[in-house]
């Protein structure tokens, strides 16, 4: 296209790239310039007094040798996965349970309860959980009536052999319902048909859902497992709410330590060359996620 035309499409459709200037500016002001400028960073190494220096790949090397980062790339990994397969599964129960439910008010609000903790940011979910783990909290309640008040209180959130698993299950437990929502969209849409040919035949419930409903449930879920595999390396908020030094070396990420390293001590090439490092493993995990997946099959 020469100028001459394209300079025509953009004034035949001048009131459409009015609109989408401003948009277009937000993302190169907040996103891309940003994002340009932290990759620029990466190279150089900051001082608090007088310009950076350029270091070049010495950031990296430093970042893929720093055993505090392999660490955190092992807790990042196994609280992620694990993560993502708890509330997958809780997210595919609560749908495929609501299902069965016949009385819309009582459906509707088993579906707001477990949907409403996705809506609560991790400084109250976090705080909750740790008033429910602490000494005299309900955990701890509810093993004296079990046990006896002699007793001794378990300090959840101090205990490096509980971390893990907890961070598992209130991660999954705050994110399952937003699953559970995607997943009865897709059961709400399933042909209705279906299932009176499937009664008609004398199936029952069980083999409905095992046989209709579940693998009408795969594009759904390819869209789910692509979702997550993004949002596996990209924990900060329950880490930087839930986590104290006592647990640190079990559930201390990427993203974590990323912030202590440019924030805290302001070490801002590191830091910066390590979230390079996150930013493209992300990409090519969800790229591997999509081929696996054959998602762009899926919605091609």
């Amino acid at each position: 296209m020469t100028t001459r035309k394209l300079w025509k499409q953009v004034k035949k459709y001048k009131l459409i790239y009015a609109m989408l200037f401003p948009i277009a500016l937000y993302f190169i002001v907040f996103s891309y310039y940003p994002l340009a400028l932290g990759i620029l960073n990466s190279f150089r190494k900051s001082k608090l007094i007088g310009p950076p220096e350029f270091v070049g790949l010495d950031n990296y090397k430093e970042v893929l040798a720093n055993p505090l980062y392999l660490n955190a790339l092992e807790n990042t990994v196994v609280v992620g996965l694990f993560t993502f397969i708890v509330q997958f599964a809780f997210g595919l129960l609560i749908a495929l349970s609501l299902n069965e439910v016949r009385i819309k008010f009582v459906k509707s609000a088993i579906q707001s309860v477990t949907y409403l903790p996705n809506l609560l940011s991790w400084a109250i979910v976090g705080g909750m959980w740790i008033t429910i783990l602490s000494p005299s909290g309900m955990v701890n309640a509810i093993r004296q009536i079990m046990y006896g008040d002699g007793i001794n209180p378990i300090i959840y959130m101090s205990e490096p052999k509980f971390a893990r698993t907890i961070m598992v299950l209130t991660g999954a437990w705050k994110g399952a319902g937003y699953f559970a929502v995607l997943f009865i969209a897709a059961i709400v849409s399933i042909n209705q048909s279906i299932y009176e040919s499937a009664r008609i035949d004398g199936a029952s419930r069980f083999k409905q859902i095992v046989y209709i409903t579940i693998p009408s449930l795969v594009s759904t879920m390819k869209v789910i497992v692509v979702l997550g595999s993004m949002s596996i390396l990209r924990n900060f908020d329950q880490i930087f709410v839930m986590g104290n030094s006592m647990i640190y070396d079990k559930v201390r990420n990427l993203l974590y330590l990323i912030y202590t390293d440019g924030i805290v001590n302001f070490k801002v090439g590191l830091a910066t060359a390590a979230a390079t490092i996150v930013l493209i493993a992300t990409f090519l995990l969800s790229t591997f996620v999509r081929k696996l997946t054959r998602y762009d099959e899926t919605y091609s």
